[in-house]
């Protein structure tokens, strides 16, 4: 089956726009020398044959770029993690959503509009689901730089986890490219290891991005990317502004992200540095995920629910209040520069 792609050209920034999870990307940018930068994560089995990639989950089958998550997180309430993540979760209620990452992250939108300088597109949900919508749209906001729109309209009121999917490629050389967050107030590992790749000490605190604690008793600097090690790891950071900046030594381009701090006040840090093994990842996909959320990390809708756990505790917003009498708008920026 030919799978639906969009295609734009607005001179300084073309790509495309996959149906399939409504993925931004690749997108190249012309820098003002007259190089082309592609700065998102593709993933490498995406030219695989359809065959072999239709077994895998929708969100995975070609995987790339920037995509909204609504609901954000897995589908089925984790049971396996410390007794103080545990206390309060209601495992009772029936999953909102029976896809990772939500069903926009894993169906086909359509297209909306398309003029030279904007793409918009959308997403109905199943009958019977609290989503009714989601809509996007995509624009040329400045010569390097793309502005999306972000519109959910709900069919019943709900307070569920959302969240942006950005993944940004990483260099090859270890550490040519550094992470910039500015307004980090503190970093959370993920309550158990995300893979039995991970190597950073579960459920720890820290101040700094340099100072991650791991498993065998030293620490990580996660500021210069790649790693040198292979693992697979989730940070949550807490921060007062929303903007992340990666710049990329060895490809001479920084790109940022930014976005409204009050919509979105976490960012979660997917750390995939070819750590996982089995197919499709293969040990060679080396990414980083920026990914601004109101969400329990990728925990779902029942653990960002409950009021008991370590960042609610904390004072973290980790779902927001979705109202069926007035759709939800935020819009959130990537912007490209040269180095």
């Amino acid at each position: 089956m030919t799978e639906t792609v969009w295609t734009f050209d607005w001179g300084s920034i073309r790509g495309e726009v996959a149906a399939l999870g409504g993925m931004l990307g690749p997108v190249w940018f012309t820098l003002p020398s007259g190089r082309d930068v592609q700065p998102f994560a593709v993933a490498p089995w995406s030219d695989d044959p359809p065959g072999k990639r239709d077994a895998l989950p929708p969100i995975l089958r070609q995987l790339r770029g920037e995509f909204p998550c609504v609901p954000f997180g897995v589908s089925d309430t984790r049971t396996d993690l410390p007794d103080h993540w545990m206390g309060g979760v209601d495992l009772t209620s029936p999953p909102v959503d029976e896809f990772a990452h939500g069903y926009s992250a894993n169906a086909c939108w359509h297209l909306v509009d398309q003029t030279h300088t904007a793409i918009t597109i959308a997403i109905d949900y199943p009958r019977g689901h609290v989503v009714e919508r989601v809509r996007r749209r995509i624009s040329h906001d400045g010569d390097l730089r793309l502005r999306i729109d972000l519109q959910i309209e709900m069919r019943q009121s709900a307070a569920l986890p959302i969240g942006l999917h950005p993944i940004f490629a990483l260099p090859t050389q270890v550490g040519a490219a550094h992470l910039s967050i500015p307004s980090l107030q503190s970093v959370r590992s993920f309550p158990m290891p995300v893979d039995a790749s991970s190597q950073f000490m579960p459920d720890q605190t820290a101040e700094l991005l340099t100072q991650i604690p791991t498993q065998e008793g030293a620490t990580v600097d996660v500021t210069q990317l790649p790693l040198a090690i292979e693992t697979e790891e989730l940070l949550a950071v807490s921060l007062t502004e929303g903007r992340v900046r990666m710049s990329d030594a060895f490809n001479s381009y920084a790109v940022a992200l930014s976005w409204n701090i009050e919509v979105f006040p976490q960012c979660l840090l997917w750390i995939s540095n070819r750590g996982r093994k089995a197919y499709p990842w293969n040990g060679r996909f080396c990414a980083i995920g920026i990914e601004p959320i109101a969400a329990a990390f990728d925990l779902g809708v029942a653990h960002s629910a409950n009021s008991y756990g370590p960042l609610s505790q904390s004072g973290t917003i980790t779902q927001a209040q979705l109202l069926s009498d007035e759709p939800f708008n935020t819009s959130y920026w990537i912007q490209l520069s040269p180095l």
